[in-house]
Formats: C-alpha cells, sequence, structure tokens
C-alpha cells in the first residue's frame, strides 16, 4: 500500500520535470521557385532540407526565415505547413517568401545579373523553427552557402494570375 501511495505522489512530480533541450535542425536551402510575379512584390517557393540530430522527433508546427541573396536583404517567409522531422532524418519542407521590389529591386537585380557565370548567388538565412513540445520550444535556424537560380523563360513571364486566351483550331486567339 505503501509502494502504490509513493506511485501516485511521485507521477505528478515527473511531469514537473523539463524534457531535455533540443538541437537546432541542421538547414540547406535547396531550391529557389518563381511562383508569383508582380509590380510591387514577388513571391518564390524555397525549398528547405531541414535534418533532426536529435533522437527525438522535431515537430515544427511553423517557422520563419529571412533570406539574403547575393548580399541583398531579399526575402522574408514562412513555412506553409507543419512537418515533422524523425530523429536523425532529413526531410524537405517549402516556405513562401517575398521580396518588395521597391526597397530591394536594383540591388537584387544587379546581384542576379552579376552571376552571368550560371554559378549560383551566395545566399544565408536566418530565422526560427517553434517546435511542439509541452509548450512551444523556438529553435534558431541558419545556413549559407550558393544557390543556382532557375533559368528564366523566354520571353516575358506573365503576371501572377494570367490566364492564355484560348486558342481555335487555326491556332489564332479567339
Amino acid at each position: 500500500m505503501l509502494v502504490s501511495m509513493g506511485l501516485v505522489l511521485l507521477a505528478p512530480a515527473c511531469s514537473l520535470v523539463e524534457p531535455e533541450p533540443l538541437d537546432p535542425p541542421a538547414v540547406t536551402l535547396r531550391s529557389l521557385e518563381p511562383e508569383a510575379l508582380g509590380i510591387n512584390s514577388q513571391v518564390f517557393r524555397a525549398r528547405l532540407g531541414l535534418f533532426n540530430p536529435n533522437t527525438v522527433p522535431l515537430k515544427i508546427s511553423r517557422g520563419e526565415l529571412r533570406l539574403e541573396l547575393g548580399g541583398v536583404g531579399a526575402a522574408t517567409g514562412r513555412t506553409l505547413a507543419p512537418l515533422e522531422v524523425p530523429p536523425g532524418a532529413a526531410v524537405d519542407a517549402d516556405i513562401r517568401v517575398t521580396t518588395h521590389l521597391l526597397r530591394d529591386g536594383p540591388a537584387l537585380l544587379r546581384a542576379l545579373t552579376a552571376d552571368a557565370t550560371g554559378q549560383g548567388l551566395e545566399y544565408s538565412l536566418e530565422g526560427v523553427v517553434y517546435v511542439e513540445r509541452r509548450g512551444p520550444d523556438r529553435l534558431p535556424i541558419a545556413a549559407s552557402g550558393r544557390i543556382g537560380l532557375p533559368v528564366p523563360p523566354a520571353g516575358p513571364v506573365p503576371p501572377a494570375g494570367f490566364t492564355p486566351p484560348a486558342r481555335g483550331d487555326s491556332g489564332q486567339a479567339l
């Protein structure tokens, strides 16, 4: 009886023990693709590779980051959906990032044209991921390296939401 009473008293005390600290995930910028191009801002989908160095899964509820391309503070963004990274494993996560043409446009265009060799641009990103565990935990993320940018399509890029006109059998616009 005393043993069972002791277990009952210890159970609540165990729940007060703090979980061990988590190491932040290792991050790599895998790709950057245009999603919507507007006059004042442009939206890109950044694909991040996340590696979990911990012995427990990382349940990421959301993430936020700031991305610099060629030394220009080009974009800020957020994760598109929650995700879980198993222990010792890597997953890809998509983040929608937005650039502001009026603020960063001239410097960003100079950085993009400086990459005429096609070797890619230097990037750096910093941010945080919010991990679910007995209350959210905030883990810093950071990465830097070079990223190859997508080859722009031939001709002008249509604005976001543009739908080409339907064509008849003769190939003429209707």
